[in-house]
C-alpha cells in the first residue's frame, strides 16, 4: 500500500512538472513560478524544480537569482547536465565568461549529444574572438550529432569566417539537405557566393531564400546585390524596393535602390529617391557617396565634388586614418572640376579598399565597428 501511495505521489509530481514546463514554454512565468515553488515547498531537494524556477528567473532577466537555483540543483544532483547548461548561460549573462566556458564544457562532457551546449559554447567563443577554438568545438559537435542542422549551420558560418570557403559551401549544402525549408541556410550560401563574386549561384540561392522568407530584409538586399552583379539592374531595383517597403527607414536599402536605378540609366529617379530621405539620413556618408556617384553619372561634377567633400570632412574616421584624403578635399576647386571629382572618388575608393583589407585580416575590427554602430543606434 505504501509503495502504491509513493508511486501515486511521483505521478502527481511528474504531472505538475509537465504543467510548469508547459507554462514556461508558453511564457506564463507566473503560473510556472507557482508550480515550481509549490513543488519545492513539498520537496526542497527536487533538483529539476530548482532548474525550472531558475529558468523562470532567467526569462525575467534576474540571472543572479537564476544562477542560485541552478547551483542548488547541482548541489543536489551534480551530474544533471541541463542544470550545468543553464548555469553556464546565467554566468554568461552575468559576465563570468571563464566560468561559463568551463560549465559549457562540463555540460557537453556530461551529455555529448547536447547540441544546444555546443551551440552556446561556440557562440561565446566567437564573441570572445576565439574563432579557432569555436571551429574546433563545432567540428567535434557535428561528429557527435551529424543530423543537427543548427550545429552544421554554425559550423558552416565558422568555416566561412575562417576563409575555408569550399568547406563552408559543403556544410551549407548539407544543412539544406537536412532542412530544405531553412531559409537561413540558403541565404548564407548565397552570401558565400556573393563574397566570391559568383553572382549566378548567389542569385539562385538567394532566390530560394526569398521564396521561403519574403519578409526578410537582408535576403532582399543580398538578392539585389546578386542581380546587380549580373547586370540585371531593373530586377535588382525591385529587390531593393521590397527591402525598403519592409523597412522604410533603411538608409542602406534606399541607397542600393537608388544606385540600381542609376545603373539602369534612370539617374533622376535614383537622385530623387536619395534627396527624398530625411535631413539626418542625407548627411550620412553612405548617402553622400551615392549622391556623388549619381551626379558624376549625370555629368554634374561640381555637385559630385560637394558630396564627396562633405563625406570626407564629416567622417572622423577618415580624418584620422587618411589625412591625405582630407587634404585633397580641403583644396580649392581647380579649373578641371571633372578631373577633381574623379580624383576625390578614387581617393575614397582607395581608403575603403584599405579599410576592407584590414578588416579581412582582423575580423575583430569589423565586429568592433558593428558593435559600436549598434550601441550608437540604441543611444
Amino acid at each position: 500500500m505504501e509503495r502504491r501511495s509513493r508511486g501515486g505521489a511521483q505521478g502527481v509530481m511528474r504531472e505538475q512538472m509537465q504543467v510548469g514546463m508547459a507554462a514556461l514554454q508558453q511564457g506564463d512565468t507566473d503560473e510556472a513560478r507557482n508550480v515550481f515553488s509549490t513543488l519545492l515547498e513539498a520537496n526542497p531537494r527536487l533538483a529539476i524544480a530548482h532548474v525550472g524556477l531558475g529558468r523562470v528567473f532567467a526569462s525575467e532577466g534576474d540571472h543572479r537569482k537564476a544562477l542560485e537555483h541552478f547551483q542548488e540543483a547541482l548541489a543536489i544532483k551534480p551530474d544533471f547536465a541541463p542544470a550545468v547548461l543553464f548555469s553556464a548561460e546565467a554566468r554568461e549573462h552575468l559576465g563570468e565568461i571563464d566560468a561559463a566556458l568551463v560549465e559549457y564544457e562540463d555540460a557537453v562532457t556530461l551529455d555529448p549529444s547536447m547540441g544546444l551546449g555546443y551551440l552556446r559554447m561556440a557562440r561565446l567563443l566567437t564573441r570572445e574572438n576565439r574563432d579557432g577554438e569555436a571551429l574546433k568545438l563545432l567540428r567535434e559537435a557535428v561528429l557527435r550529432s551529424p543530423q543537427d542542422a543548427g550545429l552544421r549551420l554554425m559550423l558552416a558560418n565558422a568555416l566561412a569566417r575562417q576563409g575555408e570557403l569550399p568547406a563552408a559551401e559543403s556544410e551549407y549544402r548539407r544543412v539544406i539537405d537536412l532542412k530544405p525549408d531553412l531559409w537561413l541556410a540558403h541565404y548564407q550560401l548565397g552570401k558565400l557566393h556573393l563574397r566570391a563574386r559568383e553572382f549566378a549561384p548567389a542569385r539562385d540561392a538567394l532566390s530560394r531564400a526569398a521564396a521561403l522568407a519574403p519578409d526578410q530584409v537582408p535576403v532582399q538586399q543580398a538578392l539585389g546585390a546578386a542581380l546587380a552583379g549580373l547586370g540585371e539592374h531593373g530586377r535588382a531595383a525591385k529587390s531593393y524596393d521590397e527591402a525598403l517597403r519592409l523597412k522604410p527607414d533603411s538608409v542602406r536599402a534606399a541607397v542600393q535602390a537608388a544606385r540600381s536605378r542609376s545603373a539602369a540609366g534612370k539617374h533622376r529617379e535614383g537622385l530623387d529617391l536619395l534627396l527624398g530621405l530625411g535631413r539626418v539620413a542625407r548627411r550620412s556618408g553612405l548617402v553622400q557617396k551615392a549622391l556623388g556617384d549619381i551626379y558624376l553619372a549625370m555629368a554634374r561634377p561640381l555637385d559630385a565634388v560637394d558630396c564627396y567633400r562633405a563625406l570626407i570632412l564629416n567622417t572622423p574616421r577618415i580624418r584620422t586614418a587618411a589625412p591625405e584624403v582630407v587634404a585633397l578635399a580641403e583644396a580649392e576647386n581647380p579649373e578641371d572640376i571633372a578631373a577633381f571629382a574623379l580624383s576625390l572618388r578614387d581617393a575614397l575608393a582607395v581608403h575603403v579598399e584599405a579599410l576592407t583589407d584590414r578588416m579581412r585580416a582582423d575580423p575583430k575590427l569589423l565586429r568592433d565597428r558593428l558593435s559600436a554602430r549598434r550601441e550608437g543606434a540604441t543611444g
